[in-house]
């Protein structure tokens, strides 16, 4: 009887042991993480573009638990960098998320509205700690892109035009028509010269009229 309740004593104290052993671990495993940003990118292509366009890039989690960052989105005006995050893991696998901006209604714009799936692999360092891999895949691809990159493109809308103004008329170009004045004076001559013999045809008759009375 004395012998088993030493050997369950000695049970109880290895148990303890273990116990106690065990709980700097465990709390040392709930504290350790890493902390991970993602940088994405924003150009504005065109001439004129104005400077203070904001443009917002939006994250959010395609898992169930991801860890997600208390701000989720990002502002620049015109073309700069975004910085979304930082995120902190603190338990190893693989966290997905999708990166897309906000499609705006600025005057000129066309949005870029790709999409981007990001995966970010956390797994023990070798210091005992966590590290993580991050890499992004654009929607319609299958190769890791080397930047998360929304292009926008600007164009200035066009300017109303201006009404024609009203064609003055052409002056009228009187050219001298010489040959229709010639022919005038000529038939005026001829009919001068007919009016003249008939003249004299009706002289020289009377004349011979009273001759031959």
């Amino acid at each position: 009887m004395r012998l088993k309740m030493k050997w369950f004593r000695a049970f109880m104290c290895v148990s303890l042991m273990l116990a106690l052993l065990a709980l700097p671990g465990k709390a040392f495993a709930e504290e350790r993480g890493c902390t991970v940003t993602i940088p994405t990118s924003v150009e504005v292509t065109g001439t004129s573009a104005p400077s203070d366009t904001e443009f917002e890039v939006v994250l959010a989690g395609l898992d169930s638990e991801v860890p997600m960052p208390e701000k989720r989105s990002g502002t620049v005006k015109g073309s700069g960098q975004v910085i979304l995050g930082p995120v902190t893991y603190t338990v190893p696998g693989d966290y997905h998320y999708r990166i897309s901006q906000k499609v705006g209604n600025a005057e000129g714009y066309t949005y870029d509205t790709s999409v981007y799936t990001v995966t970010v692999r956390v797994v023990n360092g070798e210091d005992g700690g966590l590290t993580a891999e991050v890499w992004a895949v654009k929607d319609g691809g299958s190769d890791k892109v080397e930047e998360i990159l929304f292009s926008n493109q600007y164009k200035a809308p066009e300017e109303p035009k201006k009404p024609e103004e009203p064609k003055k008329p052409a002056a009228p170009t009187t050219a001298p028509q010489t040959g229709d004045e010639a022919h005038v004076r000529l038939f005026a001559a001829l009919l001068a010269i007919s009016v003249l013999v008939m003249i004299l045809l009706g002289f020289r008759q009377r004349r011979e009229d009273r001759r031959f009375n």
